[in-house]
Order: structure tokens, then sequence, then C-alpha cells
């Protein structure tokens, strides 16, 4: 049975980045998407393959081979380079030049929590094929559900709300109708000290859970303190598209995650950007040799008006609750939630990826959270991973991830359906 997902979130400040690979010429994209490229050192979404060969026809993986094949298809040199499957971005708002910003950085799908359901329509039919084009996939939520003048509603796009539990089969027929992909529900415990006020009861969230489950959509939710994550693994959550820093996460709800399978979405990046601050200066801004357009480092450097105003301790709280979420083995997904302040399309989900490094998680487990996890959380079944019957989706790597993860920050080339969309100069 196929389960779509119930996500839960906030919608920003949209960042036009200009971005650093320049467009490669058309005819050395557009000829085909039929190719042999090799040799290369793959990581294929799980571990690393033993495989040197990738095989593409018509945009999809046809086959991965340890010795070049004998065949008649145009030969790219992959110099033993390192390949990875094409980024999934697990927490965006995307509009206007979001898609395209994304796929020049490597991000070829984006998952959005909240954006309007004609933008979602208007690109849909595009991820099933291995066309040409120079927009990363998207998969999403359309509209949240929220309380009356709840969180969400106050960006400009009508949204209808949850006022009493009774209405939730309504409000999932009309996500449904609408085209979207899962469900979103913000959420706060009566009480919580960071809350997203108004918010739907604790008995909303239970029937809005149950109605996306009755009709087999996954139910993720947004919330911003433990006590409101408790609540919503409780009530069945099968996600958390945000994590918290109000305290260290308990035995408790370390049990549940695992026991019910609900993954989380930590959303770093932009946490960061609220409690310290920094984290763009040190990787980004401050880096000579990447070229960040005027319009990304705008957004880069634009602070939420109450950043770092928090006590020192809750940025630990945010890494070390990452950190015992993975050991405890709940799935993390990398997400940026862009564009957020503090974050830009594409560029942030590479920043996320190295706060992950920062919490102690493994490489493998980093490249995972942005590659075969969210494409099995979000039941994206013809991409993460470098394998036959995928989409030819990845990434050619200057160096081994493994050695160095900032190594993803500048990819060589970057492959969309199989033609080449980005390349380093």
């Amino acid at each position: 049975m196929k389960v779509k997902i119930i996500v839960v979130l906030s919608i920003a400040v949209i960042a036009l980045t200009i971005l650093s690979l320049p467009t490669p010429r058309e005819e050395s994209t557009k000829t085909s998407n039929s190719f042999l490229l090799g040799p290369v050192k793959i990581f294929d979404g799980e571990t690393i393959s033993k495989a040197a060969y990738v095989e593409v026809i018509d945009g999809y993986i046809k086959g991965l081979h340890m010795e070049r094949p004998d065949n008649q298809l145009r030969k790219i040199d992959g110099q033993n380079r390192w390949l990875v499957p094409g980024l999934i971005d697990a927490h965006v708002h995307a509009w206007g030049d979001a898609l395209e910003q994304s796929l020049e950085r490597g991000v070829t799908t984006v998952v959005d929590m909240f954006g309007h359901p004609d933008f979602l329509q208007q690109h849909r039919a595009r991820r099933a094929t291995t066309e040409f084009s120079r927009k990363a996939d998207i998969f999403g939520a359309g509209l949240l559900i929220t309380a009356p003048d709840g969180h969400g509603t106050q960006y400009g796009i009508e949204v209808s709300t949850l006022s009493e539990p009774q209405e939730a089969e309504k409000l999932i027929e009309q996500r449904i109708n609408a085209g979207s992909d899962f469900i979103k529900i913000v959420y706060t415990r009566s009480g919580a000290e960071y809350a997203h006020a108004p918010s739907i009861s604790e008995q909303g969230l239970q029937a809005t859970i149950k109605a996306a489950h009755e009709q087999d959509y996954l139910a993720v939710v947004h919330i911003a303190d433990h006590g409101s994550a408790l609540d919503a693994v409780k009530a069945g959550a099968d996600g958390l598209v945000h994590s918290f820093f109000d305290k260290p996460v308990s035995d408790e709800l370390l049990t549940l995650l695992k026991i019910n399978g609900v993954f989380v979405i930590p959303t770093m990046t932009v946490y960061e950007g609220m409690l310290r601050g920094s984290i763009n200066d040190e990787i980004l801004l401050n880096n000579e040799s990447l070229e960040i357009g005027a319009s990304a480092k705008s957004t880069l450097i634009r602070n939420f008006p109450n950043s770092g105003r928090f006590p020192a301790h809750f940025y630990t709280n945010l890494l070390t609750n990452t950190k015992h979420m993975h050991e405890a083995g709940i799935p993390i997904l990398a997400g940026s939630d862009a564009p957020n302040p503090n974050t830009a399309h594409g560029w942030s989900l590479l920043v996320e990826l190295l706060l992950f490094q920062e919490t102690g998680m493994p490489t493998e487990a980093i490249l995972k959270s942005a590659t075969s996890i969210p494409a099995d959380a979000f039941s994206l079944a013809d991409r993460g991973r470098i394998r036959e019957g995928m989409k030819a989706d990845f990434l050619l790597l200057q160096e081994s991830p493994y050695k160095d993860l900032k190594t993803i920050l500048a990819p060589l080339k970057v492959w969309k359906n199989g033609y080449l969309v980005a390349q380093a100069n």
C-alpha cells in the first residue's frame, strides 16, 4: 500500500539565489541522455558500491558494471571521481526560481512542506518523465492544516483551517482533491513555552492523523518543542518535520519514535540561525572558492528577529538531540527549510549535511539522510539511489566525501534525468 505524508510547517521569505555552477553548453546536454559513465567510485545511496561504470539509457540507470562493458554508448570519463545520488531536500518552501536554484547545487528533488497547490500542480507531470529540465523535481504537501489564525495563515495564501476535530475528514479530502502528495499539520501543545499559537487541539491532531491514515496518507507534523513532539508521536504521526531544542530528548520519546517508525527532519540550519547565526560565515560566506551570488548572500545573512537571544545550551540540545536520535536508530532526513532567514535553496541543504557532521553522525549516515532515507520516507521509488531502474540523477565529486564531506559544496558535474545540467569551471 503506497503511503503519503501529512506534515506541519512554516513558509518563509524567498531567496532568489544566483549560483556558482555555470550551465553547460546546450549541445552537451540535450543531445542524449544515454551514455556510459566511468570509471567512478560510487556511493549508491546506502554504501560504497563495487561497481565502477554506470550505464544510462533514456535517463534511467540500465546497469552497474565492475568492468567497462563493450557497447556503442557514448563514453564519459569519470576519472575515478566519486559519484553520489542526486540530493533530496526533505523540507523546503518552493516558488519562483527555487527549483532551478536547487538543481544547480545538486539537489535534484525537493519536498515542499507548505506552498500554493498551483505551483505543485504546475510541476507534477515532469517528475514522472526523463525529459530535459533545469528544475529539480518537487513533491509537496500543498496547503497545511492549522488552526484559525494559526501558524501558516500569515503568508497571504488562503488556507482552510481546523476548528473542531470533526472537521478533519473534510479537510483531508480537500487536500487530496487539491493534489497534495502528503498533508502537513501544525501543532503546539497547550502551555508550550515556544508556542505557534493558536494551535489545533490535541484531539484535533489525533483526528487529522486518523483521517489521513484512513486515506492511506502519512501524517507528519510541524512541532517546535519536546512536549509537542511527544504528543504528535503518541497521536500516530509518521514524521516530525522539525526537531526541537528546548530540552534534551527523553528516553520516552526516543523509544516511541523507534517503536512507531517515526522519522525526523531536524532542520538544524534554520534553527542555527535562531540560536547562533554563524554557520553560514564558517562554511559558505568566508569560503573564497565558492561563488555565491548577491541574492543568495542576502538571505544567508538575514537574521530572525529573536536571533541569538536564546540560552547557549539550546544549541547544545539541538546538536545532541540529533545525535541521540540517530544513535537510537531514528531515520534522520536532511531538510533546509529554505528560503527562511539564514537559508538559501540548494546551499543550505549542503550546510545541513555539514551540521549533521558536527553532531558526530558518521559520513555514510549523513549521505543517506539526503538520498535513500528521504526517498524511502516519502515513497519516492525511482530516486535516492544509484541502482538499476532508478532515474539517472547524480553528482560527480572532486574528492571522496568519506574523507572530506565539504567536497559536496562544489560538485564537478550534476546530471538530472541523464542530462548534464551543471558543471564547474
